[in-house]
């Protein structure tokens, strides 16, 4: 049965979030150092987090991991540790952001003990990340070009034919030429979830795609 939503207020001031979890993620970096194809560092805002992670709260928990592809200072990454109790991994191309979320982690785990042991970063290119049998669901902000996700997508496909479970790929904000391709490559259609302008805008969702063992 899924847990009732609405336990965590939908609204949340971003630096009352960012104190209780010990982080700093709130700045925008807008200068990309390694290349055009990966986008500027920007956080998903905390009331968004609470609105797509309301829709995975029967998908979710302690068993699983949660890899963040562009996860930046990981600000996703701590959310989702500390509400579920899961491993999460978080794959960063830059160097000097990786060593930001290597900060904040080391500053969440005062906050929360033990908890560096379920919070992996690795600096590295997405589409080098060999996907894990253990990784069960993937995080994407439009964090680089549709090339580059076409590879990381292929990875996971074969991650899911090796090792044989069901999977999903939850999409913030994604472009259509995003949607056509998990279209393409056969994924299905499993939640969306509405962010708090979805009213006013309707590209203000995270789209959660199903693959694999159904």
């Amino acid at each position: 049965m899924r847990k009732k939503k609405g336990q965590t207020p939908k609204y949340f001031e971003n630096d009352k979030y960012e104190h209780f979890l010990g982080i700093e993620s709130t700045e925008i970096v807008y200068n990309n150092r390694y290349n055009d194809d990966y986008y500027r560092y920007e956080p998903t805002s905390y009331s968004g987090l609470i609105c797509a992670f309301d829709e995975m709260e029967d998908v979710l928990s302690k068993y699983d991991r949660l890899v963040d592809f562009g996860c930046g200072k990981g600000r996703v990454l701590f959310y989702v540790n500390q509400r579920f109790q899961c491993e999460v991994c978080g794959i960063e191309v830059d160097e000097k952001l990786y060593e930001q979320a290597l900060d904040n982690r080391a500053y969440f785990n005062t906050r929360f003990r033990g908890s560096s042991e379920k919070i992996e970063i690795i600096n590295g290119k997405a589409e080098e990340y060999e996907i894990r049998p253990e990784d069960s669901v993937f995080y994407f902000f439009n964090p680089f070009e549709i090339n580059i996700f076409e590879k990381v997508i292929d990875n996971l496909i074969r991650s899911v034919e090796k090792h044989p479970r069901r999977v999903f790929v939850m999409m913030y904000y994604p472009k259509e030429e995003y949607r056509l391709h998990m279209k393409k490559k056969h994924f299905k259609f499993y939640r969306l979830a509405k962010l708090p302008a979805y009213d006013m805008d309707w590209d203000e969702k995270v789209v959660i795609y199903e693959y694999g063992l159904f």
